[in-house]
């Protein structure tokens, strides 16, 4: 049995030094919208922190990664007249995660606010701009960049 131990420890060792999950804290912003997301990218998205600025053919997107409570960055787009949905995780209603969106039209720019739940703390907060557009509109784009972000995301 003892000496089994140095083995034992070795081999751990060994699955130990092997590369790392990435992190959702170590996640690149801006490799999470492309290219036909939301039309062409018009220019080189712009990355600050855990925030990137993407500019499409017909709108504007920032996409932020946030540690925090789902309830509490819901609750303030929920208390102001925004709604809830999900996006599909993976198969099984299980896999779904919760995102909500709050979307106002001002003088003909509708901004879209909104937060997808990845896990426990790790959300995506979204802000959509499009001039122009129905508030529906803007509102099942933002649920289409959210599922694009998502399936990107380090699992």
């Amino acid at each position: 049995m003892i000496r089994l131990v140095p083995v034992l420890l070795l081999a751990l060792a060994a699955c130990s030094t092997g590369p790392s999950t990435p992190k959702f804290a170590d996640a690149d912003p801006c490799a999470l919208l492309k290219d036909g997301d939301a039309g062409g990218l018009t220019g080189t998205p712009a990355k600050s922190g855990q925030a990137c600025d993407f500019t499409f053919d017909s709108l504007t997107a920032k996409l932020t990664l946030v540690e925090a409570a789902y309830a509490d960055e819901s609750g303030k787009l929920l208390s102001d007249g925004g709604y809830g949905g999900v996006v599909a995780g993976g198969p099984g209603e299980s896999n779904n995660r919760p995102l909500s969106t709050r979307c106002k039209d001002s003088a003909g720019v509708v901004t879209c606010d909104a937060v997808l739940e990845v896990r426990e703390r790790q959300l995506v907060t979204f802000q959509v701009v499009q001039r122009g557009k129905d508030r529906n509109e803007v509102g099942h784009a933002v649920q289409a960049l959210a599922a694009k972000a998502f399936e990107r995301l380090p699992k």
